[in-house]
C-alpha cells in the first residue's frame, strides 16, 4: 500500500488495498461495457454479462445460486435490508436474536426496530468472546423468528460456530442471518450446509472496490423491500447496477477463492510471530482464544498505559503503523469497546486496546511483521516509563 511516509499498513479488518487484477477488471467494464444491465439491447446485454460473471464466482464461493445474490453498497445495506426486511414481512410476531458483540451496522438496525415495537432479544458471550448455543437454543425454541450473527468478529477476529448455529435455526423453523463481512474469503462459507438464509458481504474486505457489497436471500426467504423504484433485482434493491464495482467484487471474489487456504496460513503464521514479540511484555492480555481466532486477526489488551496515547505513539511515530483501536465503533461516542466489555474486560482494559490485522501486502519475509512488534513494545515500555516519571 502506498502512503506519503514510512507506514506499515496493518488495519485490513478497516479495509484492504485493491487485489491484482481489480483495478483492470472495473476499467475494462467502464470502458468497454458501460450500458444499463437492465437494458435488453446488445450494450445492455454485454454490461449483464459482466454482472452474471460475478454472481457466478461470488455464489461459488459461498455455495448460494447466482439468481439468488443481491447487490447492494455493502455489508451495511446489506445487513438493513436484511434485518428489516425480514422483520417487517414477518410483521408483529417478529422475534429477532443476536449477540451483544455485533457490529454497529446490526446493532443500531435492532435498536431502529424495537423502537418500532420489534421483539429483539440480544444474547451474551463468554470471556472468549463465544456465543452459548445452549442459550441460544433456549431463546430460539421460545418462537424466534430470526437469528443474526457475525461469522468473525470485526475487533477481534473471534469466530462463532455458524454450522451449529444454522443448526439450531433449523430445528425451530427461525431463519438465520449472518455478517460474513469478516469470513468472506477468509474462511469456508456455504449456505446450504450452514443452513444460511441470508448472508452479508462486502467486495472492499477481500480486495475489492468500496461502495459494493451483496445480500444472499435463500429461496422462499420472505423479506420486504428497503429500496423502491425501477423494480430491478426482483424489486428486493431498486437501482441501477454499479457494473464496474460489481466486476471488480467478482475479479477480488476469484482471487480470493484460489488463494484463500495457503494465504490464511500464511497469515496465521505471521500474526503468531507478531504475538511472540508482543507477549514479551508484562500485563499484555490477548483477547480471543487462538483457536478460536481468524488468521489475521490479534487483539491485544495493555496493562499501565492509556489506549489514546498508545494508539497515537503508533500511528505517528516512525515508523508508523495504521492500525485501529479496539474501540474503533466506539471511539466516537467515548466510549471504550463495548466487544471486550462484553468478554469481561474492564473499562480501562478495553480502553488501552489494539487491533493487528494482518492481509495480502503483509511482507511474506516476516520482516514487517517483525518491525510492527518491536515497535509496539518500545512505544508500550517508553509510554509506561514517562508514567512513572509523573
Amino acid at each position: 500500500m502506498s502512503a506519503t511516509r514510512d507506514v506499515r499498513y496493518l488495519d485490513h479488518a478497516a479495509t484492504t488495498p485493491l487485489a491484482p487484477g481489480v483495478f483492470e477488471a472495473m476499467q475494462q467494464a467502464l470502458l468497454e461495457t458501460p450500458a444499463n444491465p437492465a437494458s435488453l439491447h446488445a450494450p445492455g446485454r454485454a454490461a449483464a454479462e459482466q454482472v452474471e460473471m460475478a454472481a457466478d464466482t461470488l455464489g461459488t464461493l459461498v455455495n448460494a445460486r447466482p439468481r439468488d445474490l443481491i447487490w447492494t453498497s455493502g455489508a451495511t445495506e446489506s445487513i438493513n435490508l436484511a434485518l428489516k426486511g425480514a422483520a417487517e414481512f414477518v410483521g408483529d410476531a417478529a422475534h429477532v436474536v443476536s449477540v451483544v458483540t455485533e457490529h454497529s451496522a446490526t446493532l443500531d438496525t435492532l435498536a431502529w426496530l424495537e423502537r418500532r415495537g420489534t421483539r429483539v432479544t440480544r444474547l451474551g458471550v463468554d470471556s472468549a468472546g463465544r456465543l452459548d448455543l445452549d442459550a441460544l437454543e433456549t431463546v430460539v425454541a421460545d418462537g424466534a423468528t430470526l437469528v443474526s450473527v457475525m461469522h468473525v468478529n470485526n475487533e477481534t477476529g473471534v469466530i462463532q460456530d455458524i454450522e451449529a448455529i444454522g443448526a439450531i435455526c433449523g430445528r425451530y423453523g427461525a431463519l438465520l442471518h449472518v455478517d460474513a463481512a469478516q469470513s468472506l474469503g477468509r474462511l469456508p462459507i456455504d449456505c446450504a450446509r450452514m443452513n444460511i438464509a441470508l448472508l452479508s458481504v462486502s467486495a472492499h474486505k477481500i480486495g475489492g472496490p468500496k461502495g459494493i457489497g451483496a445480500l444472499f436471500v435463500r429461496p422462499r426467504t420472505g423479506i420486504a423491500a428497503q429500496v423502491h423504484g425501477g423494480g430491478q433485482q426482483r424489486g428486493l434493491r431498486s437501482g441501477t447496477l454499479a457494473t464496474h464495482q460489481i466486476a471488480g467484487f467478482g475479479a477480488a471474489a476469484r482471487r480470493v477463492a484460489e488463494t484463500r487456504d495457503s494465504e490464511q496460513q500464511r497469515l496465521a503464521a505471521l500474526r503468531d510471530r507478531l504475538w511472540a514479540h508482543i507477549e514479551t511484555l508484562d500485563g499484555v492480555m490477548r483477547n480471543g482464544e487462538r483457536a478460536h481466532l481468524a488468521a489475521p486477526f490479534l487483539n491485544v489488551s495493555v496493562a499501565d498505559v492509556h489506549g489514546e496515547a498508545l494508539l497515537v505513539g503508533l500511528t505517528e511515530g516512525a515508523p508508523a503503523l495504521a492500525v485501529s483501536s479496539g474501540a474503533a465503533c466506539s471511539a466516537a461516542k467515548g466510549q471504550s469497546s463495548y466487544v471486550l466489555r462484553a468478554m469481561g474486560r474492564t473499562p480501562r482494559e478495553a480502553g488501552a486496546s489494539i487491533r493487528f490485522s494482518l492481509g495480502s501486502d503483509t511482507d511474506t519475509d516476516t520482516a514487517a511483521v517483525d518491525e510492527a512488534g518491536a515497535r509496539f513494545v518500545a512505544e508500550v515500555r517508553r509510554l509506561r516509563a514517562l508514567a512513572g516519571a509523573v
